[in-house]
C-alpha cells in the first residue's frame, strides 16, 4: 500500500507475559524480590566454581549480571531493535553464535556453553552468560572488568557511563566471595497469600512464619544470624524501596539486600 508507514520488527521480549516459572515481578531491570536476587547471584558465583573460574572473574561477572539485569532473571530491554534478555542481556542472535562458535572444540578452555539457549532460565541463561565473558576476555585480552566490558558492549556512550560502577562492584563483589556471602541461606522467600475461598468453603490460612522449636534450636549460620539483627534487616528493606532503576543507587546489591558488614580485623598482640 502506498504511503502506509513501514513498521520495523520488535526484537524485544519485553513485552512476553510472565509465566507460572517466572522469578521477576516484571520485564524491568532489577524488578525482583530480594530472595530471587540471592539465588541468581548463587547460580552464577556456583556455576563459577563448576567451572573452576577464578575469584576476580566470578566478580566481574555479578558486576555484569546486576548491570545487564539487576539480577531479574525475567528482565528484557525495552528497545524494539534488541532481543537483550534475562540475567546476562543475552540476545538472540548472541545465543546462536555462542552455540555454534563457543562449543564443541572450538569452546574456551574447558567451558561448555549448556546445549539449548532458553532466555529466561535462569541457569542457561548464566551458563551462555559466562560462555560469552570468557569470549570478550579473550578478545580483551585483560581481566578487567573495564576492558571486557569495552568487548561486551561495544557502545561508547553506553559503557563509558558503566565503567567505574562496574569496576567498584566487581571490587566489592570480590570482597563478599572472601566473605562467603553466598553460603549462607539468604533473604526468604516471600509468603504468598492464601487463595480466597471459592462460595461455601472456608479459606486456607496462610501458613504460619514462626520457627519451630527445631528451626530455633538449630545452629545459627553467620547468614542467619545477620539476617536476624533488626536494623540490619530494616537497612536492606529501606535499600530495596529506593532502589533506583540502572544509573541511580551504586551499592552492590549483596550489600543492599543483606547488609554483611566488613569483617573486624583483630590485632593478635604477641607475648613480650
Amino acid at each position: 500500500m502506498t504511503g502506509a508507514k513501514h513498521k520495523t520488527k520488535n526484537f524485544s521480549h519485553n513485552g512476553d507475559p510472565l509465566t507460572a516459572d517466572s522469578q521477576g515481578d516484571s520485564r524491568t531491570w532489577g524488578d525482583a524480590n530480594d530472595h530471587v536476587k540471592f539465588e541468581v547471584q548463587k547460580e552464577i558465583v556456583q556455576q563459577a566454581g563448576k567451572a573452576k573460574l577464578s575469584q576476580k572473574d566470578t566478580a566481574n561477572l555479578l558486576a555484569l549480571a546486576e548491570v545487564e539485569s539487576g539480577f531479574n532473571p525475567d528482565a528484557a530491554t525495552t528497545s524494539r531493535k534488541s532481543s537483550a534478555s534475562g540475567v546476562f542481556a543475552i540476545t538472540d542472535s548472541t545465543a546462536k553464535d555462542a552455540t555454534e562458535r563457543l562449543s564443541g572444540s572450538k569452546r574456551i578452555g574447558n567451558y561448555e556453553v549448556a546445549d539449548k539457549y532458553d532466555r529466561f532460565n535462569t541457569a542457561s541463561n548464566v551458563s551462555f552468560g559466562i560462555a560469552v565473558y570468557l569470549d570478550k576476555k579473550k578478545v580483551a585480552g585483560s581481566d578487567d572488568v573495564g576492558d571486557i566490558y569495552k568487548a561486551w558492549n561495544t557502545n561508547p556512550a553506553e559503557y563509558n557511563k558503566l565503567l567505574t560502577r562496574l569496576d567498584t562492584h566487581a571490587t566489592q563483589y570480590d570482597k563478599d566471595l572472601t566473605n562467603k556471602v553466598w553460603d549462607g541461606p539468604g533473604p526468604a522467600a516471600p509468603v504468598k497469600p492464601a487463595a480466597p475461598a471459592k462460595p461455601g468453603e472456608t479459606a486456607e490460612p496462610a501458613k504460619s512464619t514462626k520457627p519451630t522449636k527445631e528451626e530455633s534450636e538449630a545452629p545459627k549460620k553467620s547468614g542467619d544470624v545477620l539476617l536476624s539483627i533488626p536494623l540490619l534487616n530494616k537497612a536492606g528493606q529501606d535499600a530495596d524501596k529506593n532502589w533506583n532503576m540502572l544509573m541511580g543507587t551504586d551499592s552492590p546489591s549483596s550489600r543492599m539486600m543483606m547488609r554483611v558488614p566488613e569483617p573486624v580485623k583483630k590485632e593478635t598482640v604477641k607475648p613480650q
